[in-house]
């Protein structure tokens, strides 16, 4: 009799973002393994809610085709003046929310609760629910979290991160099987448990559908930057390197949202940066389009230790297209580019280094050319989700 699995996830298509693609995919290869899967999650509201009235984002057809397996709960939006307050009330009602909506179903027979983390709050729903539901929990931990909090140094309450932490190793302790999207996760995790507990590896990466052989590009050397542009970002890199590349005439696409977005758009104004081009949010499709069409791609992250455990699902996009990276990190994402020599990795704060690298891949076709195919090599031998997915379907079987 096939398992019966529940996602429960903030983050769900067409919402952007590697988090909602991500749990969109294991919707999708866990039905096609015959796993009775289900999702419940809230509307889409990331960078705003408006953005989703426009059709464009609801561009897979094969997930708007099952409606009938998707619950989509709507959550108010509070608007305090203090933008962690509001922000609380927001993590508050979506528990709330699930917490009322697992009730409901405690005797739907689900075998497993597949919850994805961050935010912690959801966690607590399947936590209070796991008995009356009798069902095991899976914890996919996207994010070390509350340590990525102060890795932005956006939050200084020391108690309160103290507090989160022993919510996070009671989080650990409580779940069946821990889903990890970096391998980076594993030690710190494994030292807040008292034995040891089944940690899968299931990384970012891309469809097969999505490995494209890269046409050939245009004269006009373009560079690009896709993502976040958010306070773990480094955004006054960013800015540098916009600023070098126009000084070098060279075109760079940025196709970026978050909370510095508004920011670094003035800054252009401000320094009359015309060979710079900011797009607007889009889907994953069109987003994979652009950074094809592009020589080199840059990627950052804030240089702080809890850091160096991530892997950017940009980093895998890039590798994706066939995009070599110049990037601004270190740790794991860092070792990903060296070992597999898909681009360069800098972990100095100097953004000549990185502008001196794309100015060489600029003058060295070949050198590109051997980066690119190291890419599809790379995404191809590790990364592809159509194989890492049974890595979990053997474990729910």
């Amino acid at each position: 009799m096939p398992k019966k699995v529940l996602i429960l996830t903030q983050n769900f298509y067409p919402a952007i973002g590697s988090a909602g693609n991500r749990m969109k995919n294991i919707f999708q290869l866990l039905s096609k393994a015959d796993v009775q899967v289900e999702v419940l999650t809230i509307e889409p509201s990331y960078p705003n809610k408006n953005m989703y009235k426009d059709r464009t984002f609801w561009d897979d057809e094969d997930v708007n085709k099952q409606t009938d397996k998707i619950t989509r709960l709507p959550i108010k939006s509070r608007k305090f003046t203090n933008k962690l307050i509001s922000r609380l009330f927001f993590y508050l009602e979506i528990m709330y929310r699930f917490i009322f909506e697992l009730w409901r179903r405690r005797k739907d027979g689900y075998d497993y609760l597949y919850v994805s983390t961050p935010p912690i709050f959801i966690v607590f729903s399947a936590w209070l629910l796991r008995r009356p539901m009798k069902a095991k929990i899976i914890l996919e931990v996207r994010d070390l979290w509350p340590d990525s909090l102060t890795g932005v140094k956006s939050f200084d309450q020391k108690w309160i991160i103290r507090f989160f932490q022993f919510v996070e190793k009671k989080m650990y302790h409580m779940a069946d099987l821990i889903v990890i999207n970096s391998k980076g996760f594993a030690s710190h995790i494994q030292e807040k448990l008292k034995k040891q507990k089944k940690i899968v590896f299931l990384p970012n990466g891309p469809r097969q559908k999505e490995l494209i052989e890269k046409s050939p590009l245009d004269e006009e050397f373009r560079v690009v930057y896709a993502g976040n542009l958010g306070l773990a970002q480094d955004i006054d890199r960013l800015k540098q390197v916009a600023q070098q590349l126009h000084e070098h005439g060279i075109h760079f696409d940025v196709l970026g949202y978050g909370m510095k977005t508004k920011e670094f758009k003035q800054f252009l104004t401000d320094k009359q940066l015309t060979n710079v081009q900011v797009h607007k949010p889009t889907t994953r499709r069109k987003s994979l389009e652009l950074i094809r069409k592009s020589h080199v791609s840059i990627a950052f992250l804030n240089d702080v230790e809890v850091f160096s455990t991530v892997l950017p699902g940009k980093v895998l996009d890039y590798m994706t297209c066939q995009t070599p990276i110049v990037a601004g990190v270190k740790g794991i994402a860092a070792d990903l580019i060296r070992e597999n020599q898909t681009g360069y990795a800098f972990s100095s704060n100097d953004t000549t280094l990185m502008l001196e690298k794309v100015l060489e891949l600029k003058e060295d076709q070949e050198l590109l050319a051997r980066m690119q195919a190291n890419c599809l090599t790379t995404v191809t031998k590790h990364f592809l989700w159509e194989h890492n997915i049974e890595r979990l379907v053997d474990i729910i079987e």
